[in-house]
This record gives structure tokens, sequence and C-alpha cells, in this order.
């Protein structure tokens, strides 16, 4: 029987590596990739400050680049595992939780904020008749999601102050800040807490801060080294650290600029968790 070779391989060998090839290039080269950010304001502000970054990518990729929006971030967090989505915008504490249960999150980059500093606040919020700290804090507050950064880990640490337990108040997941913020102006709520940036949008219908964070280490741009190849993942890097002026005014999120960033900037988040759980 006669045997077809090809560089000393059986045919049936050359075929099967052939098809191994094939898959491999087929799983992260020309394919669409997807971007998925977390859901700290409403759908449309969400999608709209993320667009013109993804389409500053796929340019320069020259890759299709999908936006899908979840609202729930342990749903995010669980597509990212399953390889269903390559590029991710996290905040310090679901990074953190992901980064634990998944080593094949890679940092890619941290978001600067308004100072050009890639860290952030969040703040305790009230309406203009609520509590003047807080120290007296006693009934309820408003979270937007469970994993969020401004919820318990923010909350824990500054009741954590007063001696005030939240497990004494009743509390709430609203779904994004934006809800977070409304709810404690109507009064629904004593206090709430969020990203410092987006409350001061609210001042204007009395929302007061009466609490704030340190410095957190910023928003982070995560990319998936199961579905991405190391070539994608420093061209992206390398994309967003070098952007020039121009490409980065026409950005809502970047428009202030990218840092590097590394695992181990997130450590004052993890010396933090006993607030979140």
């Amino acid at each position: 029987m006669l045997k077809l070779k090809w560089k000393g391989l059986p045919w049936f060998a050359t075929v099967l590596l052939l098809s191994c090839l094939v898959a491999a290039s087929g799983h992260t080269a020309g394919r669409k990739l997807v971007y998925t950010p977390l859901p700290i304001e409403q759908p449309e502000t969400v999608i709209a400050a993320n667009r013109p970054l993804v389409s500053y990518l796929e340019k320069q990729l020259k890759v299709p680049i999908a936006i899908r929006y979840e609202k729930n971030y342990s749903d995010i967090l669980q597509l990212f595992r399953e390889g269903k989505i390559d590029i991710i915008l996290l905040g310090p504490l679901p990074y953190v939780i992901l980064r634990n249960s998944y080593a094949k999150a890679e940092p890619l980059v941290a978001i600067n904020e308004a100072d050009g500093k890639a860290t952030y606040t969040c703040a305790m919020v009230t309406a203009f008749d609520g509590p003047s700290s807080a120290k007296q804090v006693h009934r309820s507050i408003a979270f937007s999601q469970p994993l969020s950064t401004c919820g318990h880990l923010a909350a824990g640490y500054l009741l954590d102050k007063y001696g005030v337990k939240l497990e004494a108040l009743r509390h709430d997941y609203l779904g994004n800040q934006d809800q977070v913020a409304l709810a404690v102006v109507r009064g629904d709520y004593e206090v709430g807490t969020l990203k410092t940036v987006v409350a001061k949008k609210y001042a204007r219908l009395t929302l007061r801060v009466i609490e704030e964070t340190p410095a957190f280490p910023g928003f982070i741009l995560v990319a998936n080294r199961a579905t991405l190849t190391s070539e994608q993942i420093r061209e992206v890097r390398g994309l967003l650290l070098g952007i020039d002026s121009k490409d980065r005014a026409a950005l809502v999120m970047g428009q202030h600029g990218f840092a590097p960033v590394l695992d181990t900037n997130y450590d004052l988040i993890r010396k933090n968790l006993k607030f979140f759980r």
C-alpha cells in the first residue's frame, strides 16, 4: 500500500497537523473580537463612552471588534472565563476577583482619570437633608452591584472608621451608579456609594458627598490570554500607551490617556478585601 509523505510525515499526520494549525490561527487571527465594559452608568452612556476607543482599536488592528454590553458584573466575569470576551474594562475589585480565579486575565493598561493619574476615589453620598458623616448612618445604603469597588468594599472601609457595621444596614443593589444617585436624591436610601466623579454629576440635584475613600488603583483594561495571542496583547498595549494626542482627543473612555500597569498595583484592594467579604 502506497503511503503519502510530506517532510517525512505520513499523510494522515500531515492532515492532522494542518488541521490543528488552521484551528489555532482561526482562534485569534481575523475573527471578530469582543470588548465588554462594566455597566457603571446607564447602558447608552456606557456604550457611547466606549465606542470611540473600540473604533480606534478596530482601525489600528484591522480587526472588527464588537461591544458586548452585559448588565451584571458576575455574568461579565464568567463570560470572560469562558473565552467569550477578549478585552474587558474593569474596576479594581472586579479585576482582583477575576485574577484570583482566572490566571489568564492579563493586565493591559490602566485608565487615567481627569487629573492624569490612574487612580480614583469612591464617595458616600446623601441627600441635602441626610447625615453629615458616615458615623450618623444607621438605616439604609444603596449599591450598584455586589462586585462594584464603590460598593461593599468602599462602604465597609468608610463605615469601619466609625464602628458602624455594614451588616446592620438595609442595603439593595440598583444596577448602576446613576440609579444609586437618583435613589438617594429621592430619599429612598439614607446614603449610597459610587465613584466620586459620578457623584459630582448629581451635585445640581443636591446630592452631597459626606465621605471619600483614599485613592484606589484605577480602572483597567484586561486581555484574555486564552483567546488572544501574546503578539496581539503586545500590539494592543503598545497602541494605547503610544496613542498620539489627536487620536486620544477623539476618545471618551481613555481621553486622559493610559498608564502602564502591573498586577501588584492592585494589592491595596487585596489588603482591603475583608470589607468586601
